[in-house]
Parts: structure tokens; sequence; C-alpha cells
């Protein structure tokens, strides 16, 4: 949990504090790094971080939030969990999920999600982390 923590450090950043390597990144400053990594002819290096950053995206679309792919795999299990549990008690399967009624947690998660993007891609373009 130690990254709402690194997101003032992020910020800092952008209005002349200095850049710490361990805040978040957002492509613009992978795609910078890796850049600088294959410049360097560090190619383990550009390797390493393509696959971390694939695992990464994989990883965290996965998460049971709606907007992601694990939000709607949750929405399923939830949906079969309840109607096993209906079958149980003799009543008929329950219909569909009312997606519209989490339209209000989808958009929270949208909004929060864009602006750490927003944050991070600011100060990815004006203070970047760099290779030492």
């Amino acid at each position: 949990m130690a990254f709402p923590k690194r997101i003032p450090a992020v910020f800092n950043s952008i209005f002349g504090g200095e850049r710490d390597p361990d805040t978040p990144v957002s492509v613009v400053g992978a795609s910078r790094l890796g850049g600088e990594a294959v410049e360097a002819g560090l190619w383990q290096v550009f390797l390493l971080l393509l696959a971390s950053l694939n695992f990464f995206i994989g990883v965290f679309n996965l998460l049971p939030l709606l907007p992601m792919d694990g939000g709607h795999i949750a929405i399923v299990w939830y949906e079969r969990v309840r109607d096993w549990l209906r079958g149980l008690r003799g009543k008929p399967a329950g219909g569909p999920v009312d997606y519209t009624k989490l339209s209000a947690i989808t958009m929270v998660l949208v909004v929060i999600g864009g602006g750490v993007t927003l944050l991070t891609v600011t100060a990815d373009i004006v203070n970047p982390i760099r290779l030492q």
C-alpha cells in the first residue's frame, strides 16, 4: 500500500522538487526509460521493463473493479453464486445484475484513475526519471 503515499512526491516533482525513482511512472515515463536503456545498449533492462509492464497490465486488468475485466468476472461469479443459493431454496434464477446501479462506482474509479494518469504523465514530461 505504498502507492498512495508516493502520489504527493509525484505532485511535488512537477513543481520543481527532485523526482524520486520510486514514484509511479506512466506509459510516457516507461517508454522514455526503455528508449534510454536501448540507447545505452542495456537490452536486458529494456526486455525486463517490457515484460514487467506487460505483466502489470495483465494483473491490473484482473482486479475486481468494474471498469476492468476482473470486475465483469466478479459480477458473473456473484450471479452464479446467487443463482445457486436461490436454487437451493427452490427459487428461480435471478435476473442479470443492473450495471446502471454500479455506474457511480465505475465513474469514481475512472476519475481517480484518470487523475493519477494525468499526474504521472505530467510528471514524466516535466521532470522524468532517468537512467543513471
